[in-house]
């Protein structure tokens, strides 16, 4: 092997070998660093509910959102206003406003009535929400409409929340 294929190859493995042991270190920065403001991902959520009118508080309780790239944004809820199996997973989309600024629209179905005196109807939940993003936290405020099956408006609720990004374990080193 001539002296100057030699050199390249060695060039050439040196090469290799500093990317692949730079990697993991460059991408694991570039994605803390990227991820401070931005809305996709996965968030642990409180949210406290109040009347719309009078401003008195209702019982909180805690949602888990997913929000995907591209705009989607799949929603879990644990409140207990909702029987067990009343209220399915809300589906919806996501879009960006400015800066930090994001609104949301999410739509779970409600399957049966809640039995009397309940407040809930066999239809739709439409949240509405305005989220402002701060590095891992999250501000909600936010506007629950209710539908009855045939699609007219049973009632309006309001809340706040606010929410701390879900993260692995490892990712907090």
């Amino acid at each position: 092997m001539s002296s100057q294929l030699r050199r390249t190859s060695s060039l050439f493995a040196v090469s290799v070998l500093g990317v692949a042991l730079l990697q993991p270190f460059g991408g694991a920065a570039a994605a803390r660093s990227n991820r401070g403001g931005r809305l996709q991902g996965t968030w642990r959520v409180q949210v406290n509910p109040v009347n719309c009118q009078t401003g008195a508080p209702l019982a909180p309780f805690a949602v888990r959102l997913s929000f995907a790239r591209g705009g989607t944004v799949t929603e879990v809820t644990s409140s207990q206003a909702f029987l067990p199996g009343q209220r399915t997973p809300g589906l919806g989309v996501w879009n960006h406003i400015d800066n930090n600024a994001y609104r949301a629209v999410i739509e779970g179905f409600i399957l049966f009535d809640s039995p009397a005196p309940g407040v809930f109807k066999r239809g739709v939940q439409r949240l509405m929400w305005d989220i402002e993003i701060d590095g891992d936290q999250m501000t909600i405020a936010s506007t629950s409409q209710f539908f009855d099956a045939n699609g007219n408006p049973v009632f309006v609720a309001c809340a706040s929340a606010t929410g701390t990004r879900f993260e692995d374990a490892q990712d907090e080193d």
